[in-house]
């Protein structure tokens, strides 16, 4: 079982801290987050990514590549920190967070899943089907992809890695901090502990 009570001297998103990393008001969900949360994360499919732009990765990846020293970087971290600011329609990641994220992935392998590794792939087959499109078909993803595409934003939302999405062994690497909790941050205290397992709501009533 995760300890739920890991606390982290940082946000998801650094536009939530103030100078001295504490939280100052809230970032809100944004529609295709939402979306997310409210289909399930298990649940996801290339149609609940139908409404992310192709060309606001493309522009993204500019945006990285300018502000980085090195733009030829293509490194599955970087390839990390960039479909995941894509997927969660949120340009301020903790890379702080983010890293502890991508370590935990690489280190608990989950089943059924290619590997890390493969993201800079993956992040380069969307970025050349942007030159054609804007958006995602049905078919323009593997079934392997789209497992890997579900464990990115697993850990981002319930702030957990593990094997699979309902491992009661995953590792907690953020839970006050998880995006599940951006949407009602800013209208209750997210409490940094909780009665049962993080993620436990997505699982399927007995």
């Amino acid at each position: 079982m995760p300890t739920c009570e890991e606390r982290i001297p940082h946000q998801v998103s650094r536009r939530q801290t103030d100078h001295h990393g504490e939280p100052h008001g809230a970032t809100p969900a944004s529609p295709s987050r939402r979306h997310l949360l409210k289909l399930g994360i298990s649940g996801v499919g290339v149609a609940a990514l139908s409404s992310l732009s192709l060309s606001a990765l493309a522009a993204s990846v500019a945006s990285s590549e300018e502000a980085s020293a090195d733009a030829t970087d293509a490194s599955a971290f970087s390839a990390f920190m960039t479909l995941s600011a894509w997927l969660l329609s949120d340009k301020t990641l903790d890379e702080r967070l983010g890293q502890r994220f991508f370590e935990a992935m690489v280190r608990i392998p989950a089943t059924n899943v290619p590997g890390m590794g493969s993201l800079p792939a993956l992040k380069k087959k969307l970025l050349a089907l942007g030159e054609a499109r804007d958006y995602l078909k049905d078919d323009d993803l593997e079934a392997s992809e789209m497992q890997l595409v579900r464990r990115v934003l697993q850990a981002w939302m319930l702030g957990t890695v593990g094997t699979a999405i309902d491992d009661p062994a995953a590792e907690v690497i953020a839970y006050e901090y998880a995006a599940m909790y951006a949407g009602p941050r800013d209208v209750q205290v997210i409490r940094t502990y909780c009665p049962n397992q993080p993620g436990f709501w997505t699982q399927r009533p007995e």
